[in-house]
């Protein structure tokens, strides 16, 4: 009879342990939502309004993309249709919220690689610079105007792949075709 009413304490005790981990966790979701509420995007721009992109890769060929008809089209260093899949997170990143900013005239620009920047990137006709990583968590330093932002480094190694990585997969493959309009 004591081992039953053991085993139902320790289930009991284990039901218990996983409800305030959820807690927990659900709390913390909330309280990093509520700190990012309050942090403004890096550009006032959707990517329903993003008509151009081009990126300037040094030592790399510069890439250029525009919308027509509803669809993403590379106009340079290749024209044809553009992979709508990796042109999404590059639209998105005008959204991101990234709580650390900090003045350009608090920061040595020479040290952090935004004077000169290691790419740049333009959506429409907004730049955005993109510096080295931070050594602790490997954000990347991005230069906006007179803003340098510390952000997740989610779209470096995807600007400076292969351009022809950037095409639409032929006709026929199982790709979705068309980029997201918002």
């Amino acid at each position: 009879m004591t081992v039953s009413v053991f085993a139902r304490r320790r289930w009991l005790n284990l039901a218990l342990l996983g409800l305030v981990g959820g807690l927990a966790a659900l709390a913390w979701l909330e309280s990093r939502q509520e700190r990012l509420a309050g942090v403004p995007a890096l550009l006032d721009l959707t990517p329903a309004r993003i008509e151009r992109i081009s990126v300037e890769r040094p030592g790399q060929a510069d890439l250029a993309f525009k919308r027509s008809g509803g669809r993403w089209w590379m106009v340079a260093p290749e024209s044809g249709l553009a992979n709508p899949i990796l042109l999404n997170p590059i639209m998105d990143l005008a959204g991101a919220h990234c709580p650390l900013r900090y003045a350009v005239t608090e920061l040595d620009l020479k040290a952090l690689q935004l004077d000169p920047p290691r790419l740049r990137l333009w959506l429409n006709d907004r730049e955005i610079r993109f510096g080295a990583t931070a050594p602790i968590d490997g954000r990347r330093y991005l230069q906006i105007d007179a803003t340098v932002s510390l952000c997740p480094d989610r779209l470096y190694s995807l600007l400076t792949s292969a351009a022809a990585s950037f095409r639409a997969p032929p006709i026929g493959s199982s790709a979705p075709s068309g980029a997201r309009d918002q």
